[in-house]
C-alpha cells in the first residue's frame, strides 16, 4: 500500500517546538532565576514537552492509519534502533560531561529514568509509547463513530493526571501515563487528520487567538499564584498542572495552524524548514551539552546584574537561535557519517537515489526519499 502523504505543515510545527524546548531549558537556567517574567514566559513554554507527545502520536498514527495491519516484531526493531541507540549513546555523553560516569551504577539508574540530563525522559517516554501503539492503533478503530467521547474522555484525563501530580507535588517525568491523554487525543485527530486540517485551514484566525485566550489564562493563573496563594515563581510555573493541559492543546493546535497557514502561503523558506526538521532530533539530543558549554563561559556572570526581563528577552532572541543554528548544523555535518544514527537518530544520507527511508525526530516519524 502507499505510504500517506507527507504532511508539510508538520515540517513547521516540529522546528518551533524544538525552539520552543530550546528556551524553556535556555530561560530556566538565567543567572537570577525564575523571577515574575521569565516564570510567566515558563508557564506558556512548557508546553513544548505536550506537544511532542501529541504530534509524535498523531504523525505515528496517520503514518499506520490506512495500512494493513504491520508486523510489530518489525516496527518494533526499526523504532527502538533509531531511538534506543542514541539515548543509550547520549546517556553516557552527559554523564561523562556532568562528571557522573565513574560512580557505579550511575548509568544503569540513568538508562531506566531517564535522568542522564534533564531532557533524555523523551527518549524514554518514545519507546514506551512504540511498545503500546498496537493498542492505540487498535483503540482508535475500535471506537470509530465515538471518537467525540474518546477524545472527552483522553482531555479529562489528562486534566485529571495533572491536577493529581500537582497535589502531590511529583514530577512523573519519564512515564508515559503522564501524558496518555495527549496521546489518545494525537490518535484521534490522526484518524480525521484531512477534515482536521482543512477545518485548522478554514479558522487559522480562530485557532491563533484560542491559543492566545490559553497563553493569557495560563499567565494570568501564574500572576494569581505569586501574588495570591503565596508560591514562589519556580512553583507557580511548574509543568504539572492543569492549565498546561489547556495551553498545550491550545499552541498543538496554534502551530498546526501556523503550518497549514505557511503551506497555503506557498511554504516560502520550504527547503530550510525542511532542513531544520530533518536536523531536530539532532537539535534536541545535543543542545543541553551546548547549553552547559555556555553557562560554563562568562556570560552567565556578566548578565547577573542585568534587569531580568532583558536577561529572559536576551535569551529568546539571542541564545535560542544561536544554540538551534549550530547544533542543526552539526547535525547536518553527521548525517552523512557513520556517527549519524547514534548522534542524530537517523540513518546515514548517503547519495543521491538511495532507497526511501523512515525516521524518527521528537515530532515523530516522516517518510523521506531522496530523489535520484
Amino acid at each position: 500500500m502507499k505510504a500517506p502523504a507527507h504532511l508539510l505543515p508538520v515540517d513547521l510545527v516540529r522546528v518551533l517546538t524544538v525552539g520552543l524546548v530550546i528556551g524553556v531549558h535556555t530561560v530556566s537556567q538565567e543567572p537570577g532565576g525564575t523571577g515574575m517574567t521569565s516564570g510567566a514566559l515558563l508557564t506558556v513554554m512548557h508546553v513544548s514537552r505536550e506537544v511532542f507527545f501529541l504530534l509524535t502520536a498523531f504523525v505515528l498514527s496517520y503514518t499506520y492509519r490506512d495500512r494493513p495491519r504491520p508486523r510489530w516484531p518489525a516496527f518494533w526493531r526499526r523504532r527502538y534502533l533509531l531511538v534506543g541507540v542514541p539515548y543509550l549513546v547520549w546517556s553516557a555523553v552527559y554523564l561523562v560531561a556532568l562528571g557522573d560516569a565513574g560512580r557505579p551504577g550511575v548509568l544503569a539508574r540513568a538508562l531506566l529514568t531517564g535522568t542522564a540530563q534533564y531532557h533524555l525522559y523523551f527518549l524514554l517516554v518514545s519507546m514506551q509509547l512504540y511498545l503500546v501503539f498496537p493498542l492505540l492503533r487498535h483503540l482508535v478503530r475500535r471506537t470509530g463513530g465515538r471518537h467525540g467521547r474518546l477524545l472527552a474522555a483522553a482531555v479529562a484525563y489528562q486534566i485529571a493526571a495533572y491536577a493529581v501530580a500537582e497535589r502531590l507535588v511529583i514530577t512523573p517525568n519519564a512515564w508515559l501515563i503522564s501524558y496518555l491523554g495527549f496521546v489518545v487525543a494525537g490518535g484521534v485527530a490522526a484518524a480525521h487528520a484531512e477534515t482536521f486540517l482543512a477545518w485548522t485551514r478554514r479558522h487559522v484566525r480562530h485557532v491563533l487567538a484560542g491559543a492566545a485566550l490559553a497563553a493569557a489564562a495560563g499567565i494570568a493563573w501564574f500572576l494569581a499564584q505569586v501574588a495570591w496563594l503565596g508560591r514562589t515563581t519556580v512553583v507557580a510555573s511548574q509543568v504539572f498542572q492543569p492549565v498546561v493541559v489547556v495551553e498545550s492543546f491550545a499552541v498543538a493546535w496554534a502551530f498546526l495552524a501556523l503550518g497549514v497557514a505557511w503551506e497555503g502561503a506557498g511554504a516560502p523558506g520550504r527547503r530550510w524548514v525542511r532542513a531544520a526538521a530533518d536536523a531536530s532530533f539532532g537539535v534536541y539530543l545535543a543542545h543541553p551539552l551546548v547549553l552547559q558549554a555556555l553557562l560554563a563561559t562568562g556570560l552567565p556572570a556578566a548578565a547577573a546584574g542585568l534587569p531580568g526581563p532583558l536577561v529572559t528577552a536576551a535569551a529568546m532572541v539571542v541564545v535560542v537561535p544561536l544554540i538551534y543554528l549550530g547544533c542543526a548544523g552539526v547535525a547536518a555535518a553527521l548525517r552523512r557519517t557513520p556517527l549519524s544514527l547514534p548522534l542524530t537518530g537517523h540513518p546515514r544520507r548517503r547519495r543521491p537515489g538511495a532507497v526511501a527511508l523512515v525516521s524518527v525526530s521528537p515530532g515523530g516519524l516522516r517518510c523521506e526519499r531522496q530523489a535520484a
